[in-house]
């Protein structure tokens, strides 16, 4: 009985060179050469991603930072023994003085006290800075960086950069920094930075069901916490549904892949999220409505008052009382 399939050297003689010894082409089997490559610098090949892949990343980045989030409210640290909405409006009236305080020496006590929240809490220095120092309070600097400068903020110079006597288009005539310009730029970016510090520190260390509550417990309307409640759960289910999309056409994908149509697949993306998001949203909503949301944040924990919390709550008020009484009445006497 003849075999079925011919070995190489049948395949050979019956004149069939695309053919192996085991049935498969030999185009298939055959090693890929270099000159079959298109011609692109190995270190452009190594390094370059398709959009879609670094979508992917961010996407399961941004989630897994979240669920990492969760994960440091529950651990027992100083802030999250305390009851949400003692931690709530104690926070909140730091956030206020903050804002309000006008003397560096009381935005330096208020961010040292941040600061020394971040260890209490287990929460980890280098996470903490990211995510409050890294964005905001470098953006307000940017944007703050020209009121220094006496064209902005007359003063007396601390340092002059140069001066032609007469208006040299488009530069002014001298140019220098002002003392003024450099106050009033330090004590912006700090209080950005403290207000920041305080916001951080209550997001890491409450869970989003528990702040949502304690905002209620406090008398925020039911209306401003219900829409936080959809956009958080709107959000996740968004960011699940374009990474679906990225992981799908990331696995139908064979060989290379040009900008072009990288870019394509960009605004296709943003296109289809768009129309989706749209029937998405009604199915959020209804989801809520069907498992009994009725408006209410609601969670399975009972929050009692402990000692802790009023040993916080009073250490706080002491404290935003002298801070209050040192910015009213410091250099008036």
């Amino acid at each position: 009985m003849s075999p079925l399939v011919p070995d190489a050297a049948q395949a050979s003689v019956a004149g069939d060179p695309l053919r192996s010894g085991d049935g498969a082409p030999a185009w298939l089997l055959a090693p890929a050469s270099d000159a079959d490559e298109p011609t692109v610098p190995a270190r452009r090949r190594r390094s370059r991603r398709l959009f879609s892949d670094r979508l992917l990343g961010t996407l399961a980045a941004w989630v897994e930072r979240a669920m990492v989030a969760d994960e440091l409210a529950r651990r027992p640290g100083l802030l999250q023994r305390l009851d949400p909405r003692v931690k709530l409006v104690s926070l909140l009236a730091l956030i206020v003085v903050a804002a309000l305080a006008t003397r560096m020496t009381v935005l330096l006590v208020l961010l040292a006290l941040a600061v020394s929240l971040v260890p209490a809490s287990r929460i980890g220095l280098r996470r903490f800075a990211v995510r409050a120092w890294l964005f905001i309070p470098l953006f307000t600097a940017a944007i703050m960086a020209p009121a220094v400068f006496n064209i902005v903020t007359p003063g007396h110079s601390v340092l002059t950069l140069w001066s032609h006597g007469a208006p040299f288009w488009p530069l002014p005539g001298r140019l220098a920094v002002t003392a003024s310009g450099l106050f009033a730029f330090s004590r912006l970016v700090l209080r950005v930075t403290t207000v920041v510090s305080f916001c951080v520190l209550l997001t890491l260390t409450t869970p989003w069901a528990e702040l949502l509550k304690a905002m209620r417990a406090v008398g925020v309307p039911r209306g401003f916490v219900f829409v936080l409640v959809v956009a958080y759960r709107y959000v996740f289910t968004l960011v699940r549904l374009v990474q679906d999309m990225a992981l799908a056409r990331m696995s139908r994908l064979v060989g290379r892949v040009s900008s072009r149509e990288d870019r394509h697949f960009l605004g296709g993306t943003v296109a289809a999220v768009f129309g989706k998001s749209q029937a998405t949203s009604e199915q959020v909503y209804l989801a809520m409505i069907s498992r009994g949301y009725t408006g209410e944040a609601r969670t399975l924990s009972t929050w009692r008052l402990r000692r802790l919390d009023y040993i916080w709550s009073a250490v706080v008020a002491v404290g935003l009382v002298a801070l209050v009484w040192f910015e009213l009445t410091a250099g008036t006497h």
